[in-house]
Protein backbone atom coordinates (compact mmCIF):
# COMPACT_ATOMS: atom_id res chain seq x y z
CA UNK A 1 0.00 0.00 0.00
CA UNK A 2 2.58 2.48 1.14
CA UNK A 3 5.01 1.19 -2.25
CA UNK A 4 4.29 4.13 -3.98
CA UNK A 5 5.09 6.90 -1.33
CA UNK A 6 8.05 5.05 -0.50
CA UNK A 7 9.67 5.49 -4.13
CA UNK A 8 8.64 9.13 -3.69
CA UNK A 9 10.44 9.53 -0.88
CA UNK A 10 13.50 7.53 -1.58
CA UNK A 11 13.67 9.07 -5.01
CA UNK A 12 13.44 12.80 -3.19
CA UNK A 13 16.29 12.04 -0.82
CA UNK A 14 18.07 11.47 -3.68
CA UNK A 15 17.41 14.38 -5.53
CA UNK A 16 17.60 16.41 -2.22
CA UNK A 17 21.36 15.31 -2.48
CA UNK A 18 21.87 16.13 -6.10
CA UNK A 19 20.77 19.37 -5.64
CA UNK A 20 23.29 20.21 -2.81
CA UNK A 21 26.07 19.81 -6.19
CA UNK A 22 23.26 22.04 -8.67
CA UNK A 23 22.58 24.59 -5.96
CA UNK A 24 26.26 25.25 -5.65
CA UNK A 25 26.69 25.37 -9.28
CA UNK A 26 23.62 27.22 -10.05
CA UNK A 27 25.32 30.91 -10.08
CA UNK A 28 27.51 28.96 -13.11
CA UNK A 29 24.98 27.41 -15.19
CA UNK A 30 22.23 29.87 -17.16
CA UNK A 31 19.08 26.96 -15.95
CA UNK A 32 18.32 24.10 -14.53
CA UNK A 33 18.60 20.55 -17.09
CA UNK A 34 15.08 20.31 -18.52
CA UNK A 35 14.65 16.79 -17.17
CA UNK A 36 15.73 18.20 -13.46
CA UNK A 37 12.78 20.75 -13.51
CA UNK A 38 10.38 17.76 -14.75
CA UNK A 39 11.48 15.61 -12.03
CA UNK A 40 10.94 18.73 -9.37
CA UNK A 41 7.48 19.31 -10.51
CA UNK A 42 6.83 15.59 -10.69
CA UNK A 43 7.84 15.19 -7.56
CA UNK A 44 6.33 18.07 -5.86
CA UNK A 45 2.98 17.21 -7.95
CA UNK A 46 3.24 13.33 -6.21
CA UNK A 47 4.04 14.79 -2.74
CA UNK A 48 1.25 17.49 -3.16
CA UNK A 49 -1.66 15.11 -4.41
CA UNK A 50 -1.14 12.57 -1.30
CA UNK A 51 -1.25 15.32 1.11
CA UNK A 52 -4.86 16.56 -0.37
CA UNK A 53 -5.90 12.80 -0.94
CA UNK A 54 -4.91 11.98 2.49
CA UNK A 55 -7.21 14.89 4.09
CA UNK A 56 -10.20 14.24 1.53
CA UNK A 57 -10.38 10.61 2.63
CA UNK A 58 -11.70 12.07 6.13
CA UNK A 59 -14.98 13.06 3.89
CA UNK A 60 -14.82 9.98 1.59
CA UNK A 61 -13.94 12.15 -1.27
CA UNK A 62 -10.66 12.32 -3.71
CA UNK A 63 -8.94 15.31 -4.92
CA UNK A 64 -11.23 14.89 -8.24
CA UNK A 65 -14.41 14.81 -6.79
CA UNK A 66 -13.74 18.11 -4.67
CA UNK A 67 -12.00 19.78 -7.99
CA UNK A 68 -15.45 18.75 -9.81
CA UNK A 69 -17.71 19.89 -6.87
CA UNK A 70 -16.01 23.14 -7.20
CA UNK A 71 -16.44 23.74 -11.12
CA UNK A 72 -20.08 23.33 -10.34
CA UNK A 73 -19.98 25.62 -7.73
CA UNK A 74 -18.75 28.51 -10.01
CA UNK A 75 -20.80 27.50 -12.50
CA UNK A 76 -24.03 26.86 -10.82
CA UNK A 77 -25.73 29.62 -13.04
CA UNK A 78 -24.31 27.96 -16.31
CA UNK A 79 -25.07 24.23 -17.90
CA UNK A 80 -22.03 21.56 -16.96
CA UNK A 81 -22.28 19.14 -18.88
CA UNK A 82 -19.63 15.68 -18.58
CA UNK A 83 -17.69 16.61 -21.66
CA UNK A 84 -16.80 20.60 -20.33
CA UNK A 85 -15.03 18.60 -16.99
CA UNK A 86 -13.59 16.04 -19.07
CA UNK A 87 -12.52 19.38 -20.79
CA UNK A 88 -11.16 21.32 -17.86
CA UNK A 89 -9.48 17.73 -16.02
CA UNK A 90 -7.86 16.68 -19.56
CA UNK A 91 -9.39 13.59 -18.59
CA UNK A 92 -11.19 11.22 -21.29
CA UNK A 93 -14.91 11.71 -21.31
CA UNK A 94 -15.87 7.61 -20.07
CA UNK A 95 -13.21 8.23 -17.00
CA UNK A 96 -15.09 11.55 -15.70
CA UNK A 97 -18.47 9.52 -16.14
CA UNK A 98 -17.25 6.93 -14.03
CA UNK A 99 -16.28 9.66 -11.18
CA UNK A 100 -19.66 11.35 -11.77
CA UNK A 101 -21.75 8.52 -11.53
CA UNK A 102 -20.67 7.66 -7.89
CA UNK A 103 -20.83 11.18 -6.86
CA UNK A 104 -24.40 10.83 -8.45
CA UNK A 105 -24.49 7.68 -5.93
CA UNK A 106 -23.04 9.45 -3.03
CA UNK A 107 -26.38 11.82 -3.66
CA UNK A 108 -23.60 14.82 -4.14
CA UNK A 109 -24.69 15.68 -7.72
CA UNK A 110 -27.69 15.22 -10.03
CA UNK A 111 -27.49 13.78 -13.55
CA UNK A 112 -30.32 15.03 -15.61
CA UNK A 113 -31.16 14.53 -19.32
CA UNK A 114 -31.56 17.44 -21.36
CA UNK A 115 -35.39 17.78 -22.43
CA UNK A 116 -34.38 19.84 -25.64
CA UNK A 117 -31.26 18.03 -26.39
CA UNK A 118 -31.63 14.30 -25.21
CA UNK A 119 -28.21 13.04 -25.98
CA UNK A 120 -26.81 15.60 -23.75
CA UNK A 121 -26.45 15.29 -20.26
CA UNK A 122 -26.26 18.15 -17.02
CA UNK A 123 -24.21 17.91 -14.14
CA UNK A 124 -25.83 19.94 -11.08
CA UNK A 125 -24.45 20.66 -7.43
CA UNK A 126 -27.07 18.74 -4.88
CA UNK A 127 -27.32 20.43 -1.36
CA UNK A 128 -25.17 17.62 -0.19
CA UNK A 129 -22.68 18.60 -2.50
CA UNK A 130 -22.90 22.09 -1.59
CA UNK A 131 -21.92 21.43 1.78
CA UNK A 132 -19.24 18.62 0.93
CA UNK A 133 -17.31 21.51 -1.05
CA UNK A 134 -17.66 23.84 2.07
CA UNK A 135 -16.04 21.29 4.18
CA UNK A 136 -13.53 20.40 1.41
CA UNK A 137 -12.19 23.99 1.12
CA UNK A 138 -12.06 24.58 4.71
CA UNK A 139 -9.47 22.03 5.43
CA UNK A 140 -5.99 23.57 5.69
CA UNK A 141 -3.21 21.01 4.86
CA UNK A 142 -2.49 22.58 1.55
CA UNK A 143 -2.18 25.73 2.62
CA UNK A 144 0.59 24.46 4.34
CA UNK A 145 2.58 23.76 1.16
CA UNK A 146 2.71 27.49 0.77
CA UNK A 147 3.54 29.10 4.29
CA UNK A 148 6.88 29.78 3.25
CA UNK A 149 6.18 31.77 -0.14
CA UNK A 150 5.46 35.41 -0.28
CA UNK A 151 2.13 36.42 -2.13
CA UNK A 152 4.45 37.61 -4.82
CA UNK A 153 6.22 34.19 -5.23
CA UNK A 154 2.74 32.59 -5.00
CA UNK A 155 1.36 34.54 -7.82
CA UNK A 156 4.87 33.85 -10.02
CA UNK A 157 4.47 30.03 -9.18
CA UNK A 158 0.91 30.51 -10.74
CA UNK A 159 1.78 32.32 -13.49
CA UNK A 160 4.64 30.07 -14.50
CA UNK A 161 2.96 26.70 -13.99
CA UNK A 162 -0.19 27.70 -16.15
CA UNK A 163 2.54 28.56 -18.99
CA UNK A 164 4.13 24.91 -18.26
CA UNK A 165 0.18 23.33 -18.53
CA UNK A 166 -0.27 25.20 -21.51
CA UNK A 167 3.03 24.27 -23.53
CA UNK A 168 1.79 20.32 -22.03
CA UNK A 169 -1.45 20.55 -23.56
CA UNK A 170 -0.30 21.66 -26.54
CA UNK A 171 2.44 18.88 -26.50
CA UNK A 172 0.11 16.45 -25.34
CA UNK A 173 -2.38 17.56 -28.39
CA UNK A 174 0.34 16.72 -30.88
CA UNK A 175 1.32 13.66 -29.94
CA UNK A 176 -2.24 12.25 -29.22
CA UNK A 177 -2.80 13.64 -32.75
CA UNK A 178 0.15 11.50 -34.22
CA UNK A 179 -0.35 7.80 -32.20
CA UNK A 180 -4.15 8.53 -31.06
CA UNK A 181 -3.16 7.21 -27.81
CA UNK A 182 -5.83 8.09 -24.74
CA UNK A 183 -5.41 10.88 -22.20
CA UNK A 184 -6.13 7.72 -19.73
CA UNK A 185 -2.35 7.07 -19.99
CA UNK A 186 -1.37 9.85 -18.20
CA UNK A 187 -3.34 9.30 -15.30
CA UNK A 188 -2.18 5.71 -14.28
CA UNK A 189 -0.70 7.15 -11.26
CA UNK A 190 -3.75 8.68 -9.83
CA UNK A 191 -5.43 5.05 -10.68
CA UNK A 192 -2.89 3.38 -8.59
CA UNK A 193 -2.92 5.50 -5.85
CA UNK A 194 -6.73 4.95 -5.57
CA UNK A 195 -6.16 1.38 -6.24
CA UNK A 196 -4.11 1.05 -3.27
CA UNK A 197 -5.95 3.60 -0.51
CA UNK A 198 -9.09 1.35 -1.61
CA UNK A 199 -9.68 -1.51 1.36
Amino acid sequence: MYQTAILVFNYSAYYVQQNTTQEDNMNHTSRPDTFEIWGIIMQARAVAYNVRRKELMEQGLTPEQAGILNILHKDKNKIVTPAEIAKEYLREPHTISVILKRMEEKGLIALTKNLTRRNMIRVTLTEKGESARVEAFRLDRINKLFQNLSDEEVKTLYSLLTKVMNNSVEAMAEFESRTHHSLDIFHEYDIKLRSESSP
